[in-house]
């Protein structure tokens, strides 16, 4: 099997300008007589070789090129599987491996299995297995199965191909770093090194070293653990745990002093002003490097700042001694949520041996950076934002805990982060998508709330190749409600069982004459006391079978029978079956709390680990930091969505965490289970 990387060299300079976030691991051409893999544009400044398009006879290809440079990656992979359709079995599998890439880069994990589970199982071309298995762990990594990920990768040095090897080092990593292991983390990133050429690449993979083992624990029986390994990974792991407690300019000198010529050393000055004694030895060249014994580990990195993002990251990281301020309401309806916020940012920052934050009121943030502020946390109601985001510019960043408007755009130093019902609609589509359910019917308050969480569902789902087949909204009193349920499911009554009986023998299996049938879920977006009443009417007019999901805000604790089935995606530290380590907590978030309250404490928890990172010049566009009210994803626009954990309420128990969404049948190319 033969071909080359489709791009010309203009349009790949147009798409690494466009996507520097994205990796498109299986845009890489592979060639059996020479073994030569080239990567594609986006990794770490690397300099792509120019390329040809390959002959496949087909305008789609083409066309699939076309969409990349322009930044469409969802049309790419349309149009590369369009040209598998007409292609050789061998190009065939080479442009449904470039269709699964794309779907990738669009964040479609769902359709990158998909269109990975055609690629036929008589090949046995080394490169395409590699490529395959490679793309399957990218994909499991972004359905948060990082254990899945880490099997379907080399447990040592790759080996091979150095572009393939390198990327699967990366992606190992990222396994890893979800996974809490921040020795192999380490060990991964540096092995990674020995494929990578030119001090941009290096630079840029020790910044994803350097960014990933700040939200690490680099305790003392991790620290211990790291003892026996070689040098250069116990230098990042020690350097690292100094600079999280703080340490003085003393101990950063016996570090070095401990590590000489450690790449670690580029650091110190942006850690702390260094001493006229404190001089820098070079660092290790790739080649001296290669002399030290290696461990092997390695994460997704972070691409660099490309300009579409205000750029709040460049310049010395927080000074030591500067705060960071938290901008809260004390008094009204929200003061009760603020609380519980504050307190989840003083519990986490406490584990982090921060100082505690100042508390100003939302509209004090001139006041906030006068007082020698590093960053600002708030405010927290949108009024509040919107009116901060007036201004042209902020000399301080900010950490805004809420969105703007979508028409809104925000000012340079503005990130937005907010426990945001949207996130949890798109959340439920996801899920949905992911065990076959495509076509939805979709009811929700009339209200504002209503209109945004409808809009993400359906946005959403569409997106992942679904469809929102009709809606219904609901208002007014509850005894007003069954009528617009029965319309959505046009629903006809058949009174004489006789009738009704034969109706159901002339629909055949699976098909309810009384109902509509052209719908696999629904969903409602609802609050607990609504959705048992709303519920209840589905199953009565025959949607009892029927796959349910909603928002958070069904899931009030212990279930009923009026709630149980109903399927939701929420905070991961709420639910049971998460890992124990986030026992503790959830024990402290619900504390007396509320379900509600004690979201607000995970996301204060969360809103100083973010804040930590901004202050270090550590959360760039395209990171997927992971959070105690999900997994973390920085947008291109400041904007940090949440991917979260779904569950099932059940009848008088606490929810129950649904298993992913099961996978089709995989052929001799599937990884191992």
């Amino acid at each position: 099997m033969t071909s080359q990387d489709s791009v010309s060299a203009p349009a790949q300079a147009r798409l690494r300008r466009a996507l520097p976030a994205l990796m498109l691991l299986g845009l890489t051409a592979c060639s059996t007589s020479t073994g030569i893999v080239k990567r594609y544009p986006g990794n770490y400044g690397s300099e792509p070789a120019a390329s040809t398009s390959p002959s496949y006879g087909s305008s789609t290809a083409a066309d699939a090129d076309a969409a990349l440079a322009r930044g469409d990656a969802a049309a790419a992979a349309r149009s590369y599987q369009a040209a598998a359709a007409d292609a050789t079995p061998e190009q065939a599998a080479d442009l449904r491996l470039r269709a699964a890439d794309a779907s990738l880069a669009a964040r479609d994990p769902f359709r990158a299995d998909q269109i990975l589970d055609q690629i036929p199982a008589q090949t046995s071309d080394p490169v395409l297995q590699t490529r395959y298995r490679l793309l399957r762990a990218q994909s499991a990594l972004m359905r948060n199965d990082s254990a899945r990920a880490l099997r379907l990768l080399p447990a040592g040095d790759p080996g091979g191909d150095p572009q393939l090897a390198e990327r699967q080092l990366l992606v190992r990593a990222q396994a890893q770093a979800r996974g809490n292991d921040p020795i192999g983390l380490t060990q991964s990133l540096v092995l990674r090194e020995h494929y990578l050429n030119g001090i941009v690449a290096l630079n840029a993979n020790r910044e994803t070293l350097w960014n990933l083992l700040q939200g690490a624990t680099l305790d003392a029986a991790t620290l211990g653990r790291a003892a026996s390994q070689p040098p250069l990974v116990r230098g990042w792991l020690d350097l690292a745990a100094l600079h999280r407690r703080r340490a003085t300019l003393g101990e950063f000198d016996l570090w070095r002093k401990r590590y000489p010529r450690h790449p670690g050393e580029e650091r110190l000055a942006a850690l702390y002003a260094p001493s006229p004694s404190l001089t820098m030895a070079p660092a290790l060249t790739p080649a001296e490097a290669a002399q030290q014994p290696l461990a092997p580990y390695a994460p997704l990195g972070t691409a660099p700042n490309n300009g579409l993002f205000p750029d709040v990251t460049a310049g010395a990281p927080l000074a030591h001694g500067r705060s960071i301020a938290l901008l809260l309401p004390q008094t009204g309806p929200q003061a009760a949520f603020a609380d519980a916020l504050r307190a989840g940012y003083a519990s986490a920052a406490s584990a982090g041996s921060a100082p505690p934050a100042r508390i100003y009121e939302p509209s004090a943030y001139g006041q906030a950076v006068s007082d020698g502020a590093g960053v600002v946390v708030g405010p927290l109601l949108k009024e509040n934002l919107t009116v901060l985001a007036q201004s042209p510019a902020l000399p301080v960043p900010v950490l805004g805990l809420n969105y703007l408007d979508g028409n809104r755009i925000a000012p340079p130093g503005l990130y937005q982060f907010g426990l945001a019902p949207e996130d949890e609609a798109r959340a439920a589509a996801e899920d949905a998508v992911s065990r076959g359910l495509r076509r939805a019917l979709s009811m929700t308050p009339s209200s504002d709330w209503g209109n945004r969480v409808q809009s993400a569902f359906e946005t959403r789902l569409r997106e992942l190749g679904g469809v929102v087949v009709d809606s219904g909204r609901y208002y007014g009193e509850p005894q007003a409600w069954a009528d617009p349920v029965r319309k959505l499911l046009r629903y006809v009554a058949i009174d004489d069982k006789k009738k009704a009986a034969e109706a159901r023998a002339k629909a055949g299996p699976d098909i309810d004459p009384q109902r509509r049938n052209d719908f696999d879920f629904v969903f409602i977006g609802a609050r607990a006391s609504q959705a048992r009443v709303l519920w209840p009417l589905f199953r009565y007019y025959h949607a009892d079978r029927t796959p349910v999901y909603a928002t958070s805000a069904v899931n009030e604790g212990p279930g009923d029978g009026d709630l149980s089935g109903i399927r939701f995606c929420d905070v991961p530290w709420l639910l049971d079956g998460i890992s124990g380590a986030l026992q503790p907590l959830r024990d402290a978030a619900q504390n007396g709390r509320s379900r509600e309250a004690a979201r607000f404490y995970a996301f204060g928890a969360d809103a100083w680990l973010l804040a930590n990172r901004i202050a270090q010049n550590a959360l760039r566009p395209g990171d997927l930091v992971q959070g105690a009210t999900g997994a973390l994803a920085v947008e291109t626009n400041g904007a940090i969505r949440r991917k979260l954990v779904c569950a099932r309420m059940t009848n008088g128990g606490d929810p129950s965490v649904m298993a992913p969404g099961i996978e089709p049948a995989l052929n001799s190319l599937s990884p191992p289970p």
